[in-house]
């Protein structure tokens, strides 16, 4: 897969196509190019590949506000056991589905389509160590008041 690198983005339809071969920070790099409002929920390890992380779900600092990577990928194309080139339409939503965090195996993928999210020009990302002695439990009650608010 390491030769499946191509990334091409959209603006227009705010979506991206990008082959398994691809790293995330290949993919931000991309989408930085094209605009500088859109981005993708996905990791913050940019030497991850694409495939590893949206057939795993795809956890990522933007997931509270804009889901997890595999809330946002709308196709795939595949190769399945027969030899078959698949997408969204010639595979059926069900199987769709199956490719959409839940690790399948039911074909090789080649690319995913992804939707693209809008996002401030500036935005703050923080992390917060504590531990329970430190009042951790208090921070996380608290922040959960706050945390889908726009207040800055």
């Amino acid at each position: 897969m390491f030769n499946l690198r191509s990334i091409i983005v959209n603006i227009e339809d705010e979506s991206a196509w990008a082959e398994s071969g691809a790293t995330l920070g290949e993919l931000f790099y991309r989408i930085a190019e094209k605009s500088k409002i859109h981005r993708f929920p996905t990791g913050v390890c940019p030497t991850v590949g694409v495939e590893g992380h949206f057939s795993r779900v795809g956890y990522s600092n933007m997931m509270r506000k804009y889901g997890l990577s595999m809330d946002n990928i709308v196709d795939v194309r595949i190769v399945d056991a027969n030899g078959r080139v698949l997408d969204r339409e010639s595979m059926g939503e069900d199987l769709l589905w199956a490719f959409r965090g839940g690790g399948a195996s039911f074909g090789i993928v080649l690319s995913w389509k992804i939707k693209l999210a809008v996002v401030p020009k500036i935005v703050t990302v923080f992390r917060v160590e504590k531990t329970l002695e430190h009042g951790a439990t208090d921070i996380v009650h608290q922040w959960q008041y706050v945390a889908d608010k726009n207040v800055w």
